[in-house]
């Protein structure tokens, strides 16, 4: 998060909402899933996980040597390559909406193999669920307005059980018309 901050031109001067964030990220919450995808004889008729972004703001994940986890780049859908030892670190929709949209959530998805079972595990950074995630005062001028409302957990499980599981796009509720 230090690194994310330095990047966004934040300073962590007494007032200034990186010192804000970092406070509230210490007291946040950490999930950590361990994801089994089983071999399937007929992966082309199901997916190990539906299209999403991550809600938080970093996500951490390790997965083993088996093909499966894809991205969302222009439009089509890119296979992620495992590296061994190596983190993917997924940008979630609090990072996008904080940042006022200078970093990008990032859409994926998780495809089964016909061969092999797959392995995953994945650690969920975000803030306390009673925080107001807003874009960085700091990051709205005149040639860069706010792009997001503000959320929190509430509104973000008020969205999802109200939306078909195909349509979720908490993220592009959020934000503002322009």
């Amino acid at each position: 998060m230090d690194a994310v901050l330095e990047s966004l031109g934040l300073s962590q001067l007494p007032g200034d909402d990186s010192i804000n964030i970092m406070e509230q990220f210490q007291e946040g919450s950490q999930l950590m899933v361990v994801n089994c995808y089983p071999q399937c004889p007929e992966p082309d008729l199901t997916l190990g996980m539906p299209p999403h972004s991550d809600y938080g703001f970093l996500t951490l994940l390790l997965q083993d040597q088996v093909q499966g986890l894809q991205i969302l780049h222009r439009e089509d859908w890119v296979t992620v390559k495992p590296i061994p030892g190596a983190f993917v670190v997924n940008v979630g929709d609090h990072l996008e909406i904080f940042s006022n949209g200078r970093y990008k959530s990032v859409l994926h998805r998780v495809l089964v193999n016909s061969a092999r079972s797959r392995i995953s595990v994945a650690t969920l950074h975000s803030l306390p669920c009673e925080c107001t995630i807003r874009p960085s005062s700091k990051l709205i001028d005149e040639s860069n307005p706010r792009q997001y409302k503000d959320t929190d957990f509430a509104s973000f499980l008020e969205y999802i059980s109200s939306c078909e599981p195909k349509k979720k796009n908490f993220l592009e509720s959020r934000k503002l018309s322009t």
